[in-house]
């Protein structure tokens, strides 16, 4: 369940997600299995334009992969409800990191950052995203990190 909150600046109000109880009763893993059918049926192949950058940003089978490999715990598998919303709204944070690995079709990394409550918690929800050779900016995937860090 997505609620906002406003926030006291002009910035986009924060997003604030709720398990419902139905969810709750759902393993983990049910949950993921769950939220992968979301993210495929309603972002994958889609482009979302970052109103920070300017840039339009793909939502690939990759995203999906790394999203299920990453996403173990319940607050970072239910945020992927508002993946649009953070695409779009996230602020870009620092500047573009290198691949640790020095693979030639990656050109760099990129944060997004954006505040969202989850099961009443805030967190930063900090979006990676790849920016392959001679390619489009692509989702990689979502982390959560407590407020305050």
């Amino acid at each position: 369940m997505l609620e906002t909150v406003e926030n006291k600046s002009n910035e986009a109000s924060i997003p604030e997600i709720q398990e419902t109880e139905e969810e709750k009763k759902l393993s983990a893993f049910d949950l993921k299995t769950k939220y992968k059918k979301f993210l495929q049926i309603h972002f994958q192949g889609r482009h979302y334009l970052n109103k920070d950058t300017g840039v339009a940003i793909l939502v690939s089978s990759d995203g999906v992969r790394q999203w299920v490999t990453k996403s173990r715990s319940r607050e970072k598998i239910i945020v992927i409800q508002i993946l649009d919303f953070l695409l779009e709204n996230g602020r870009y944070e620092g500047s573009p990191i290198p691949d640790r690995k020095k693979r030639a079709e990656i050109e760099c990394y990129k944060h997004l950052c954006h505040a969202v409550f989850v099961n009443g918690k805030k967190y930063t929800a900090v979006l990676k995203i790849v920016k392959p050779v001679n390619a489009n900016h692509k989702f990689y995937y979502c982390s959560l990190e407590a407020d305050g860090k």
